[in-house]
């Protein structure tokens, strides 16, 4: 079984690589952003629901 490189197939390749990893990165960077934003206002309710308790 012979592995053979072939320069031609990849001009053709790498830009459809790049496009999926860059297509990768855009969602993973959303969900973080989403998580990070659910948290906050997560956060948010809960000093105020204690603030509430106290007094």
């Amino acid at each position: 079984m012979a592995l053979e490189l072939h320069p031609d197939s990849w001009k053709e390749t790498l830009p459809i690589m790049v496009i999926g990893m860059v297509g990768i990165f855009l969602v993973i960077g959303v969900i973080i952003l989403i998580t990070y934003g659910l948290n906050k206002l997560s956060q948010s309710g809960k000093k105020k629901g204690k603030k509430k308790e106290d007094k």
